[in-house]
């Protein structure tokens, strides 16, 4: 399926081409200029507003819900009803899990527990690495099902392939969930650091990104609607043409940058869960995969 973004990138050059060299260049030159002045301005403008746009509309109902969420979650019993589910042949209780995890000065948690049970069962009853990624499951699927009720699909989606692929934001959320330093909202906030902060800007960036350059197109389509017809540049037709041909390069080039964020904008806000426009699908193409893989260059 992946394919289908291969050829609606096709068709795309094709068009824009096609269309641009049949119009000629003093034709399009004008919109030509106001497809790179919107795609530029609307980068610019958005990858700086984003931030302060999540600051003053996403950041605190995120922490607040990660704070609500941290409430409903003990860990130190998520991970003792784990290990115990194992059967490793002692039962070990919450208040031990508990100690050891706040002792968090001395390395990290799952090093403190995996070293506890290994001092009951033995050397080598227990694989360390299959042992690190059972805690992380229990993790995911604990904090997962409580950020499920509280914040985007998006976010959820992410914190779970985040916590999937690294291991250590396991590790740097407990050091902050275990922080007796710390007050429950200074503990949210570090944890909404982590993994939300991140992918919320880059929802809004896109949103802003597209609201911008649909603005500014329009200016430029009343500017170029205005002077297509005043402008004149005596060349030669079949010159004339190709010229406008080269425009439909980047006309194309602008088009394309468009279909990848819009693509990009579906992905994150289902969670990748559709059957098309999911990181599977998308990374069976050939072409579309590249310029999804470098997104962040898009904008």
């Amino acid at each position: 399926m992946g394919l289908i973004f291969d050829i609606l990138v096709i068709l795309i050059v094709i068009y824009a081409i096609y269309s641009n060299a049949k119009r000629g260049f003093g034709k399009v030159l004008v919109f030509g200029i106001g497809y790179i002045v919107a795609t530029l301005l609307a980068s610019v403008l958005s990858a700086v507003a984003a931030p302060a746009c999540y600051e003053a509309m996403s950041r605190d109902s995120n922490i607040s819900a990660i704070e609500a969420a941290n409430e409903q979650v003990d860990f130190a019993q998520v991970f003792t009803d784990k290990i115990n589910a194992e059967d490793y042949g002692f039962t070990v209780n919450k208040r031990q899990i508990e100690t050891l995890m706040l002792d968090i000065k001395n390395g990290e948690f799952d090093d403190r527990i995996y070293d506890f049970v290994i001092s009951k069962t033995g050397e080598g009853a227990v694989e360390k690495g299959h042992f690190q990624n059972m805690l992380n499951d229990a993790f995911i699927e604990a904090f997962g099902k409580q950020l499920e009720d509280r914040m985007p699909e998006y976010v959820c989606r992410d914190f779970e392939k985040s916590a999937k692929k690294d291991p250590q934001l396991m590790r740097k959320m407990m050091r902050e969930c275990y922080d007796s330093n710390q007050t429950p909202r200074e503990i949210a906030e570090r944890v909404e650091d982590l993994f939300s902060a991140n992918t919320t800007t880059e929802v809004i960036q896109i949103f802003l990104y597209l609201i911008l350059f649909s603005i500014l197109m329009v200016i430029a389509a009343f500017i170029g609607n205005i002077l297509q017809n005043k402008l004149f540049f005596n060349i030669r037709n079949s010159t004339d043409h190709i010229l406008g041909g080269l425009i439909g390069i980047l006309e194309a080039g602008v088009m394309i940058t468009l279909l990848t964020m819009i693509v990009r904008l579906i992905v994150l806000l289902t969670g990748g869960q559709s059957l098309l426009f999911s990181e599977e699908t998308i990374n069976s193409s050939f072409l579309f995969s590249f310029l999804y893989r470098n997104f962040q260059f898009l904008l």
